[in-house]
């Protein structure tokens, strides 16, 4: 019987190991310098969520912006973070105010194309003081009308350069060509 009971315990013990729960997992954020954060993001701004969009473990919010800092922005922006605080996702407020450091995104997101990334560790390590202090005056968004297509200015010069370039090189080539087709007598 002693056996039995021995065995018993020992299969149950077993047992354990493997229904033991998984590793839990949380935001753990490294303190760093206000200067360290500024550098590492892509923009900073000022502004107000306007909206949030739910979307499995990611939460989209519209984002009007007022200000931007280190980089130059659109008047409204999407930010993507992850929809748990657990995986550095960040809850923000609707229709309150507020400055957002934009850079990677937190839980493994991937951002698509014309979204900004934010996580709980860089908004938490630094306030607006700092923003102006380490990434200089503040620039204002622009709207997607004004900035999506090339200045005529731009298209003009880019014309010109072409020009340069086809024009010397049109003419060598012809001469290349006729040289080839006529030889001088000399050559």
């Amino acid at each position: 019987m002693t056996l039995v009971r021995v065995v018993v315990v020992l299969l149950a013990m077993g047992g354990l190991f493997l229904i033991a729960p998984g590793t839990a997992c949380a935001c753990t954020c490294v303190p760093r310098p206000a200067a360290a954060v500024v550098k590492d993001a892509s923009a900073i701004v000022v502004g107000t969520p306007v909206s949030r969009e739910v979307d499995g473990t990611a939460v989209r919010y519209r984002f009007e912006v007022r200000d931007s800092y280190k980089a130059r922005v659109p008047q409204t922006i999407t930010v993507l973070t992850s929809s748990n605080s657990a995986a550095c996702g960040l809850e923000l407020e609707l229709d309150k105010e507020r400055m957002l450091v934009l850079g990677h995104t937190p839980g493994g997101l991937a951002a698509a194309d014309g979204e900004w990334g934010a996580s709980l560790c860089d908004n938490t390590a630094i306030g607006l003081d700092d923003a102006v202090e380490y990434a200089g005056a503040n620039i204002p968004p622009y709207t997607a009308e004004s900035e999506r297509s090339p200045a005529p200015t731009v298209i003009a010069v880019f014309v010109a350069i072409a020009a340069l370039i086809a024009i010397p090189g049109g003419i060598v080539w012809w001469r290349v060509r006729a040289r080839a087709r006529h030889p001088h007598p000399l050559d």
